[in-house]
């Protein structure tokens, strides 16, 4: 898809998804499929990215690339926007690029990771405090009823042998007790431990108490951990530009001034049920983020875009509203997709109720839409991987939905290209899929 202006200016040119394409070929990223690009499978080859991997990231080299496009020459300096910052790929990348780069995640535990990460030049030199207050902690184990609410520990007890437990809940009182509780290369480094020494392993994106993998000691984790770290020290303390993360919705960016930014690099949620807030809860838990599941609906969900039917409470009765800040040019097609899903609701045992995630969806991602382009210089790219969806067998195409609402926003050169089938891992009996199949999508568009 491209706007009709985009169609008389593109004459005689590469499209946008041909340009990245070129990119990707003849820069860093040349060793590593096209198809990987809007995948998290080669974060663990990047120094610092691997510090925390996600899921959900995208590539390293589809930011270089995304840069590749937008600077003329090496030593221009760029301002790169991520809206939907997660782990902080996009700004890990443009730091060690000499990029300024500005992030925005209203997740409390992404925000930090992504903040240790994209800044960690900044923190490094508290690394040796971290680790030895860290180790402190383990030699003053904590009482799990002391330190949590009576539903987190119940749900950590479940994740971790006791003994254990009880040593990572003393290594979090000792940072709080040195001051360092806040210091967000503090908060990740001992999450890392979490992870290697928990003993229930990662069901497809959920840590599942009752799947089981070999848990390493709290000290023999920790020992891990900083042996990643400091393989990767010339990295880290690498980039003279400090990034900056915003722990907040990007719908509303006005600490990023108008026509401020180079290009836009981000991957938003996608309208696929995937619950960001339950896959961490872990954390959530261990870190006093949300004692409970309500909470984790009122201080995650509650903030994050709407992708989710455990993040529908306050939406519901504003379906309308949502509705009507849409494009007329957009409504057709996406009143038949609600209705298509309210009347499959009816005949499922769950009534899960999807119909009433599509119109938040689109409209907060059209506010953040807008937000992106005033703050984008003339010509600026906005680069975006996203995803269709089926739910209940019902394809949602979010990819073209969200590139027809560029072109309504005032996007021009706009575009929306497959660049990767997906989702036949997740092919059930029990789950219906989508006749049409599913992929991740390039979208582009540039300020005019």
């Amino acid at each position: 898809m491209r706007s009709k202006s985009s169609n008389d200016a593109s004459v005689g040119r590469m499209t946008a998804h041909k340009r990245l394409i070129t990119a990707h070929a003849e820069g860093s990223s040349a060793g590593v499929r096209l198809e990987r690009l809007p995948t998290n499978t080669t974060t663990n080859n990047h120094p610092v990215h691997r510090w925390y991997n996600f899921i959900a990231g995208f590539s390293p080299e589809f930011v270089q690339a995304c840069v590749s496009l937008q600077r003329p020459s090496a030593s221009e300096h760029l301002h790169l926007l991520d809206p939907f910052a997660g782990c902080g790929t996009a700004l890990v990348t443009a730091r060690m690029m000499n990029l300024a780069a500005t992030g925005y995640d209203p997740h409390p535990f992404f925000s930090i990771i992504s903040e240790a990460k994209a800044n960690s030049a900044q923190y490094w030199p508290d690394l040796k405090d971290i680790c030895a207050s860290i180790e402190r902690g383990f030699d003053a184990p904590c009482p799990i009823a002391d330190v949590l609410p009576e539903a987190a520990g119940a749900f950590l007890a479940k994740l971790f042998e006791p003994s254990a437990l009880q040593a990572l809940l003393g290594a979090r009182i000792a940072l709080e007790q040195d001051g360092l509780a806040p210091n967000a290369l503090a908060v990740l480094v001992l999450s890392r431990v979490l992870d290697h020494s928990c003993r229930a392993a990662t069901d497809g994106i959920y840590k599942a108490p009752t799947s089981k993998k070999r848990a390493l000691l709290p000290a023999e984790a920790l020992r891990r951990v900083l042996e990643t770290l400091i393989g990767d020290q010339i990295e880290a303390v690498s980039g003279h530009i400090p990034a900056k993360v915003h722990r907040k919705s990007s719908e509303d960016m006005p600490e990023v001034a108008t026509h401020s930014v180079d290009l836009v690099v981000t991957s938003p949620p996608y309208l696929n049920n995937f619950d960001f807030a339950e896959m961490t809860r872990m954390y959530l838990y261990f870190w006093g983020m949300a004692g409970t599941w309500s909470e984790i609906t009122e201080n995650v969900r509650g903030k994050l875009i709407v992708n989710t039917t455990t993040a529908l409470k306050g939406h519901k009765d504003i379906q309308e509203n949502y509705r009507s800040s849409l494009s007329p040019q957009l409504l057709p097609e996406v009143d038949a997709a609600v209705s298509a899903l309210a009347e499959k609701r009816k005949t499922k045992a769950g009534k899960k109720e999807y119909d009433l995630l599509v119109y938040p969806y689109l409209s907060q991602m059209q506010n953040t839409l807008r937000e992106c382009l005033r703050t984008m210089k003339t010509g600026a790219g906005f680069h975006m991987m996203v995803s269709d969806a089926a739910l209940y067998g019902i394809h949602l195409p979010a990819p073209r939905w969200i590139a027809k609402m560029m072109i309504s926003c005032g996007y021009g050169d706009v575009e929306c290209h497959i660049v990767r089938q997906r989702g036949h891992r997740w092919v059930l009996d029990k789950r219906e899929g989508s006749e049409t199949g599913l992929g991740e999508y390039y979208v582009f568009g540039r300020a005019r």
